[in-house]
């Protein structure tokens, strides 16, 4: 498998673990020492990182039914390292009623092939999308 598709089976996997709440599998996309960039709020790194977007999404889980959807516009890999940049959109379904909402966003993501040779995300970023 090219490292392309093997980062988009990465992804997807992600997608899959999000959408069922699956923590640990959510988790498992990231290194270690993780640098977290996402709009908003201030620069975390590594377990502080990995702890913030673990909370995030525990908070969306009790109180919606989200579903992912992530769309990458592109994959460069050189060496060990990738990026790949894109958007999502996290639809929002109340748990106790009330009416659907969205979040869209773009993101840049820079990977890294660990010597496990596993790709994982070592810098993440990302920025509101305009309706």
């Amino acid at each position: 498998m090219s490292d392309e598709a093997e980062i988009r089976r990465v992804v997807e996997d992600f997608v899959d673990a999000f959408n069922a709440g699956h923590m640990a599998r959510i988790l498992d996309i990231f290194t270690d020492d993780l640098i977290d960039m996402s709009a908003g709020g201030p620069t975390r790194a590594g377990q502080a990182a990995r702890e913030h977007f673990l909370s995030r999404v525990a908070e969306l889980h009790g109180k919606h039914n989200p579903h992912l959807v992530i769309t990458i516009d592109e994959i460069q890999v050189v060496s060990n390292w990738a990026y790949d940049r894109g958007s999502l959109t996290v639809t929002l379904v109340p748990r106790a009623g009330g009416e659907t909402s969205f979040v869209r966003q773009r993101y840049l993501e820079i990977w890294r092939r660990g010597s496990d040779g596993k790709w994982r995300i070592a810098i993440e970023m990302d920025n509101s999308e305009e309706p």
